[in-house]
């Protein structure tokens, strides 16, 4: 039920949840003794709603985690990432690019060289957070996990250097 909601583009949807709330008001008025009840069931499908929404990733399209593979889509563009092509891995929290409503913030995201590309800056996003450290964990023999986690936990800028290939170092000079 929620996946065929999720597939409703988003001005429809709100349509969708507008006529809901003239139904809810009509229904509360036409039986007044199952108003708490009515509002309630509807209170609960919106709070369904928004918790489906906010899992859904803001900075990118979509992100598929499998085999050894990362096919990361933003901004209309598919980079496909070899984790074992990756030479170095490195957790970045710096100030965003462009500033949000509130102002500036500090994004998280992966910053990855490997053999095929010179830099790719993967997103970091709750949906795919687990797979990737997975991943990461799985393909990367020397993954540092602690300071991927002092990244994650960090509130501040910094960068945190979880991977690097053996002789990437003479690379990277």
């Amino acid at each position: 039920m929620l996946s065929r909601i999720r597939r409703i583009r988003e001005p429809y949807r709100m349509i969708l949840i507008g006529l809901s709330t003239i139904v809810v008001l009509i229904a509360g008025k036409t039986w007044p003794n199952l108003s708490y009840a009515i509002w309630a069931a509807f209170l609960a499908v919106m709070v369904v709603l928004l918790y489906t929404d906010l899992q859904e990733p803001v900075n990118y399209e979509s992100m598929h985690i499998s085999a050894g593979i990362v096919e990361y889509v933003a901004a209309g563009q598919k980079k496909v990432i070899r984790l074992r092509e990756i030479s170095k891995l490195e957790f970045v929290r710096e100030e965003a690019l462009f500033p949000d409503l509130d102002g500036t913030y500090i994004e998280s995201k992966w910053r990855i060289q490997s053999d095929s590309h010179p830099w790719i800056d993967v997103m970091d996003e709750r949906p795919h957070r687990k797979q990737l450290l997975q991943a990461f964990r799985e393909h990367l023999s020397h993954f540092d996990e602690e300071a991927a986690r002092a990244g994650l936990k960090a509130r501040g800028e910094g960068k945190w250097l979880c991977y690097q290939a053996q002789g990437a170092c003479e690379r990277d000079a």
